[in-house]
């Protein structure tokens, strides 16, 4: 059995004291991983906190998702093939069974919460295992790190509907690309909402629309591109719309 580390302290929940402000500036749960460096989840913050939201961290080994009013899944190292039924493949990277499994348990407690979910890069395909997909092991020629992080290294199609197409206003856009993996078999109750020219999916959407999730790195375009600020914007209105009362 796994020992739980300590999580962040709840917020306050929406009917005691607080709620208020939580409802102004919302609770974003990230999940971060101290071996990795907590600077490398420094951009993930910079977004959710620019877009009006309070981020918090969610380290590996946390058992209970906490009073949050949002999930970001971000990017990270590669997710193990176990836990989508395969074999590892050789040229799979890095791996962390503890955060997988840390991250599918705050994913499916997100869920039935009807919490927003925003998926980034690694965060898209957790989402898509966690729901029953798969997927590619390897892809050649899409992990262009060296030339910089917010190098915009392809196009992609959006579905001009879809929430990433209202967040960018067009069909097409130019991505970064620091992956190496992306999903095969698309999960039930997702839908494919971007693709890359040579088929990649490079964007998905729950059919109840609390899920987004993109293959890119949005969080490092927030500076120069609005299509990336409208993204974190959006989910950061979802996750605060979670307070909002119907008028009558």
């Amino acid at each position: 059995m796994r020992r739980s580390k300590p999580s962040s302290k709840p917020s306050a929940p929406p009917d005691r004291p607080g709620a208020a402000l939580s409802a102004e500036r919302p609770k974003i749960g990230i999940t971060v991983h101290p071996r990795r460096g907590l600077e490398y989840f420094g951009p993930y913050r910079r977004a959710v906190a620019a877009a009006g939201a309070e981020p918090v961290d969610l380290v590996p080994g946390t058992t209970a998702l906490p009073d949050v009013d949002g999930l970001l899944l971000p990017g990270g190292w590669d997710v193990d093939p176990s836990f989508y039924g395969e074999r590892r493949d050789e040229k799979v990277g890095e791996t962390d069974p503890e955060l997988d499994e840390t991250e599918l348990s705050m994913f499916r407690q997100a869920r039935e919460r009807h919490l927003p979910v925003l998926g980034i890069c690694r965060g898209q395909q957790v989402i898509n295992v966690a729901m029953g997909g798969s997927l590619v092991q390897h892809l050649e020629g899409h992990e262009v790190r060296a030339l910089g992080r917010s190098h915009l290294a392809h196009t992609i199609e959006v579905d001009p509907s879809s929430e990433l197409g209202r967040a960018a206003g067009e069909h097409k856009i130019r991505v970064n690309s620091l992956h190496h993996q992306a999903i095969k078999d698309l999960a039930e109750g997702l839908q494919q909402t971007a693709h890359g020219e040579d088929g990649t999916v490079e964007g998905v959407e729950s059919d109840d629309g609390l899920i987004v999730a993109v293959q890119c790195h949005p969080e490092e375009l927030t500076t120069d591109l609005p299509w990336a600020r409208a993204l974190f914007e959006r989910f950061v209105a979802r996750a605060r719309g979670r307070h909002t009362k119907p008028s009558r």
